[in-house]
């Protein structure tokens, strides 16, 4: 019997390269997207293009924070039902911090979007956004304390303020 050499198969490589292969490998063209004369730490933008798009990221900024209160309004809303409507702690302390926040956040709107201010960013209508969810929000906590009782809707809550009725006249029984 005679002893047969194993076939090379396809995926089997031998990775020393002859000198041929090394010739023809300056031949081989790049991965998509290569470009051999790039160089990392040539600035090819001007400046005013460098600007512009950092006012661009700027604005896209400035407008994911004037959105941000808007995507609390449901956690919020959902938390003041799950809170009930009866007079507890629980209930309290939620309807406090739903009031509470909004109007702490109002308060400190120009610290808030003092971070952006600068050229090319325009800040008024990103703080009416934010104005009208965080009003929005305190419609919120009102609502709630109104279902609660805790708001005089009622003209029942305002009798005290009425005049006392005056009577005509006076009927008594003599002992």
């Amino acid at each position: 019997m005679s002893v047969t050499r194993p076939s090379r198969r396809k995926w089997n490589f031998d990775l020393k390269l002859t000198q041929s292969e090394l010739s023809s490998q300056n031949n081989i063209r790049g991965p998509p997207g290569f470009d051999p004369n790039f160089d990392a730490n040539h600035e090819e933008l001007s400046s005013a293009v460098a600007l512009e798009k950092e006012v661009a990221a700027k604005n896209k900024q400035v407008m994911g924070l004037a959105y941000s209160p808007g995507k609390n309004l449901m956690m919020t809303g959902f938390m003041l039902w799950m809170s009930g409507s009866s007079i507890q702690i629980f209930s309290i302390m939620m309807t406090g911090m739903a009031l509470f926040n909004p109007i702490m956040a109002i308060s400190s709107l120009q610290h808030t979007f003092s971070k952006f201010e600068g050229e090319g960013v325009h800040l008024t209508i990103p703080k009416l956004i934010y104005l009208s969810f965080q009003g929005l929000a305190i419609g919120l906590a009102l609502y709630k304390c109104s279902t609660m009782g805790l708001l005089p809707v009622t003209s029942s809550d305002w009798t005290k303020l009425l005049p006392p009725q005056e009577y005509i006249e006076k009927a008594g029984v003599m002992l």
